[in-house]
């Protein structure tokens, strides 16, 4: 019996023995596993910043009240240790970590620098901002250190008498299972903050309840686990896929060619594309989060954005329009639009506010109200003038020959004069709807300018100015439509006169250049134009604003239909001018010789 009973006690205790060595191993399996992800789900700064940074770690390593627990460690990326927790005697051993994310949460075994003792290490991601910023790592022995000393007491109290045996061996057996009911007690109180609970004992506190609970436990933990990867994978997929949103539709506001600011119902900017920057004078990262009233200089537009703090007011389009204190011609239509869910016209997110530069439409139609005007007047003028004569030669009979004669000359004169208004507004006309055609056919250019100065002579005569006209012999021929450069150079040579004074010359002259070009060159001696005046005098109903131009009727249409008729014959125009010195225009194209012309129908 007593060799029996050896034998039983020995084979219960190898079976002890070897079940508690596997108890051993999923306990700090479990432990590890679970103590790695708390801390690397824990804030970063809880971990590796602050006086009371390691407390965090001491804390859940005193819950595990783990024996064989070595260490605990924060490391970063390149394996600097940030943070670490370790039991008396232990030295954390040096260990490479993974790059890649899938083997971020592992584990794998080391010898301790110190005794040279097996190490299970644990270890899990930290993130700092969706980025990783480094690991914890949780080491334990492989070998527990005081379980021969249980079991060498259990068997010197074996060898007593036969009769005391089963009885020693009931209280020793109780005695061991108390430590697994205290464990079982802390399976159960974890598996409560996972919101589970293990199933409760059957028989007792036995060694076969205690392994369905831990059992029970360890599919909780695995079913916990594979829970926080998927929902983590999960978060992450989300994570870039919102900000992949966020950068296209960041990337769709930055193309738009207007300034955008998006404010919140609190009047607090969410976001601004770049070109809010120029038109604010302020950088884009000061107004993100920051009340207008600390970076909004311009007075409108903080009574403009403030008034959306009113609900009634935030739910309907508004508009303004700003003339910057340092550009006066220049013109901001600031727009705001009401951004209401699209599950809820109700719910407000906050207001759109578009910041769009109309100084192009401003000027065009103060171009446009201008050119209204000077056309008026341009036409009136002579419509007077024909109503005043056209009354004379009522009493037909009672002139004398002379003043018959002048009246229909006078009648005449402003036909043409309003003809020749008519005719360029036409020409515009086709030229911005594309219609207008050129006819071309080999003209002598000679000829062209002879007709051209004959037509202003007398003009030139009646106003005192004396033209003249320098041709070379040698001026050759060259392919154009006639009627309409002939457009062109009548519209500079009545400038020229019109803004001449009484003496002042006219210089209409051409010449052969190299590469089979030709200059045709108008030059006065009248009141000239400014530097500023010279960019913009080609430009559609543009006048210069002085004294001297208003004197002289004009509708800013001449030097605009010039322009583009020499562009249509794919050549160029400048100007230059000198105030109260004369100004020259000179026109710049291609001649296509005679012989080339041959050529090309042959």
């Amino acid at each position: 019996m007593i060799t029996a009973s050896l034998v039983v006690i020995a084979i219960v205790s190898g079976l002890l023995y070897q079940h508690q060595i596997q108890q051993y191993e999923a306990k700090v399996r479990d432990h590890g596993v679970a103590l790695s992800r708390a801390l690397s789900s824990a804030e970063y700064a809880q971990l590796v910043s602050g006086t009371d940074k390691g407390s965090l770690m001491r804390n859940l390593v005193n819950v595990q009240n783990n024996e064989d627990f070595a260490y605990g460690v924060i490391v970063n990326t390149t394996g600097e240790k940030l943070n670490e927790t370790t039991s008396a005697g232990s030295i954390v051993p040096a260990a490479a970590m993974p790059t890649e994310p899938f083997a971020w949460f592992g584990e794998h075994n080391l010898i301790s620098p110190g005794d040279g003792r097996q190490i299970r290490e644990f270890f899990a991601p930290i993130m700092l901002d969706g980025q990783l910023a480094g690991f914890v790592r949780i080491g334990y022995y492989s070998q527990p250190t005081n379980i021969l000393s249980g079991q060498i007491s259990s068997l010197a109290l074996m060898a007593l008498p036969i009769f005391l045996l089963t009885t020693l061996s009931y209280f020793l057996i109780r005695r061991e299972i108390k430590p697994l009911s205290q464990l079982s007690q802390k399976m159960e109180q974890a598996s409560l903050s996972y919101g589970v609970q293990v199933a409760a004992p059957m028989h007792g506190q036995d060694m076969g309840d205690f392994i369905q609970r831990f059992d029970q436990f360890i599919q909780l933990v695995q079913s916990r686990v594979s829970n926080i990867d998927a929902q983590a994978a999960s978060a992450q997929t989300v994570t870039h896929l919102l900000s992949y949103k966020n950068k296209k539709a960041e990337s769709a506001l930055n193309s738009i060619p207007d300034a955008v600011l998006v404010i919140d119902d609190a009047c607090i900017p969410t976001f601004a594309n770049q070109k809010i920057e120029p038109l604010l004078s302020v950088n884009r990262d000061d107004i993100i989060g920051q009340p207008p009233q600390d970076w909004c200089k311009n007075k409108v537009v903080l009574e403009f954005l403030m008034r959306f703090k009113s609900a009634s007011t935030a739910k309907h389009n508004a508009s303004i329009e700003l003339v910057p204190f340092d550009n006066p011609d220049r013109r901001i239509l600031v727009s705001a639009f009401p951004l209401f869910s699209p599950h809820d016209q109700n719910t407000l997110f906050g207001m759109l506010i578009v910041f769009r530069d109309i100084s192009k439409e401003h000027l065009a139609k103060q171009a446009g109200a201008e050119f209204v005007s000077h056309v008026s007047h341009e036409l009136k003028t002579p419509l007077n003038t024909l109503s005043a004569y056209s009354e004379l030669l009522l009493d037909y009979s009672t002139l004398a020959e002379t003043e018959r004669v002048d009246a229909v000359n006078v009648i005449h004169g402003e036909v043409e004069r309003m003809s020749a208004l008519i005719n360029n507004l036409l020409n515009i006309s086709k030229m911005e709807t594309g219609t207008l055609q050129l006819a071309r056919k080999r003209v002598k250019m000679q000829d062209l300018l002879q007709d051209a100065f004959d037509s202003m002579n007398n003009n030139a005569l009646g106003k005192g100015v004396e033209i003249s006209l320098k041709i070379p012999p040698d001026i050759g021929s060259v392919r154009l439509d006639k009627e309409m450069f002939r457009i062109a150079i009548d519209n500079l040579l009545s400038n020229a006169i019109k803004y001449s004074n009484a003496g002042g010359k006219v210089t209409l002259s051409a010449q052969n250049l190299d590469n089979d070009e030709m200059q045709i060159t108008v030059r006065d001696q009248g009141i000239g134009i400014s530097p500023e005046d010279c960019e913009k005098i080609f430009n559609k109903y543009y006048r210069a604003n002085n004294s001297e131009t208003t004197l002289r009727s004009g509708h800013g249409l001449g030097l605009f239909i010039t322009k583009q008729i020499i562009e249509m014959h794919h050549g160029m125009i400048s100007v230059n001018s000198e105030l109260g010195k004369g100004t020259e225009f000179t026109i710049t194209f291609k001649a296509q010789p005679v012989q080339l012309e041959e050529a090309l129908a042959a």
